[in-house]
């Protein structure tokens, strides 16, 4: 995979998906203060989670589908001593199955829950918003040390 196309795309759906989620947890800090009320900082919140959501999901799916597509090359051309290799990224591969758990976690069960919120014009109270804003921070930061961990893992597998 090295120089490949392939590498290519996997490594630059990562750095979205990293960029994204430091700009958006930075974002998270700032976004809504000056609004007047909940229902407006929630606002300010959905707007964000409308465009990172469905851009996370589709770079993860790049990650998860470039990584599994050089792997089928991989086992090709190691043949019988793909075992030894495969024994060398369950480390890599487990980190990156946290990754992806968590960035669904942020996405789907917060994103997209603070976002449907929003247009449906539900109640929301300070105390409620400023507990999803907390999962969320914890979330979009464990998002973050997932993925430098995974690559660190990454130079830990043999070539």
């Amino acid at each position: 995979m090295h120089g490949s196309p392939l590498l290519i795309a996997h490594l630059l759906a990562l750095a979205v998906y990293l960029g994204s989620t430091v700009y958006v947890a930075m974002l998270l800090e700032v976004a809504g203060k000056q609004a007047a009320d909940a229902v407006q900082r929630r606002h300010r919140l959905a707007e964000i989670f409308r465009v990172y959501s469905p851009l996370t999901i589709a770079v993860l799916l790049v990650v998860v589908m470039t990584g599994a597509w050089s792997l089928t090359d991989v086992k090709q051309s190691l043949g019988p001593r793909y075992t030894a290799y495969a024994v060398g990224l369950v480390p890599k591969l487990s980190w990156a199955f946290l990754l992806i758990m968590n960035a669904t976690y942020v996405t789907l069960g917060l994103g997209f829950r603070l976002v449907r919120a929003d247009q449906g014009g539900l109640p929301v109270t300070e105390a409620a918003l400023r507990s999803m804003k907390m999962r969320l921070r914890v979330g979009l930061w464990l998002s973050v040390v997932f993925v430098l961990i995974t690559a660190c893992m990454s130079a830990a597998v043999p070539a």
